[in-house]
């Protein structure tokens, strides 16, 4: 009898030490616990995961593997995702911020190796213009007029190379990047800072007919492509009384004389004569 009642404390006790627990996320026993959820398990102080991501305009799978263990490894891998090939300036295909694409490394012809494409700039045949020349718009279609007569290409896109009291001539023209060329491919100056700082590569003398012109030309604009100061530029280009006054350069010349010929002079008044310099734009 004794025997029994013993045999009945020893499973009470087991049972008290003893002690199972179920549940929807794991099971624990004792002093060691094993768990799942999601890719996880954990066993005492150990634990590994696993994860893998995503897939978008590319392709990245990501493995990474940890244990608390000594020892353990992680390792990634991805692959990037593709796209078009950068734009290549020399590859003979006009993309990108290319204005024109020869195919070749001849900086000097009319494409250079910055893939920027060359601008023509005349002087007038007619030189006879007095300083009412109808404003700047009326310079810009005297321009294309000789431009056009010329048959040059694209002969309404020019504009005369001319400041008044309210515009610059910078403000209003074009800053290219590549060559300046006269109408017989001869180079002036490449890009428009070298244009206005100079010197010149060759004179602007050259006109839309491509003969030769060293005349006066109207263009009330100083170095850099400003105003000239100390006139009142005819009146914006739109007199010719005796009184006003305009600035005006030589196109023979290759220094700052080009664009403001220093002279006692210049400023001239607006009944005399002179002709444009005529630029092409975009």
């Amino acid at each position: 009898m004794s025997a029994w009642l013993l045999a009945g404390c020893n499973i009470d006790t087991l049972l008290g030490e003893f002690h199972v627990v179920e549940g929807t996320g794991g099971s624990t026993t004792g002093g060691s616990s094993t768990g799942e959820t999601g890719g996880s398990s954990s066993t005492g102080g150990s634990s590994s995961s696993s994860s893998s991501a995503s897939h978008g305009d590319g392709e990245t799978t990501g493995t990474t593997d940890s244990s608390g263990a000594p020892g353990s490894t992680g390792e990634t891998t991805s692959s990037s995702s593709t796209g078009a090939p950068p734009a290549v300036c020399g590859d003979a295909e006009v993309d990108g911020e290319d204005e024109c694409d020869d195919g070749n490394r001849d900086d000097l012809d009319e494409c250079d190796n910055s893939c920027a494409r060359s601008w023509t700039i005349f002087v007038t045949s007619e030189f006879t213009y007095s300083g009412n020349i109808n404003g700047l718009v009326g310079a810009d279609t005297r321009c294309r007029n000789r431009a056009g007569i010329a048959k040059l290409p694209r002969s309404l896109s020019y504009k005369a190379l001319i400041s008044d009291s309210t515009t610059d001539a910078a403000e209003r023209l074009h800053h290219a990047r590549g060559y300046y060329r006269l109408v017989n491919g001869l180079p002036v100056a490449h890009g428009w800072d070298a244009l206005m700082t100079g010197p010149l590569e060759n004179p602007v003398n050259v006109t839309e007919s491509s003969l030769t012109a060293n005349v006066s030309v109207w263009t009330g604009t100083a170095p850099g492509g400003v105003a000239a100061p100390g006139a009142d530029h005819c009146m914006d280009w739109k007199s010719e009384l005796v009184a006003s006054t305009g600035h005006w350069g030589w196109s023979s010349e290759v220094d700052a004389a080009w664009l403001l010929y220093p002279s006692m002079t210049n400023p001239t008044s607006c009944i005399d004569i002179g002709a444009l310099y005529c630029v092409e734009q975009p």
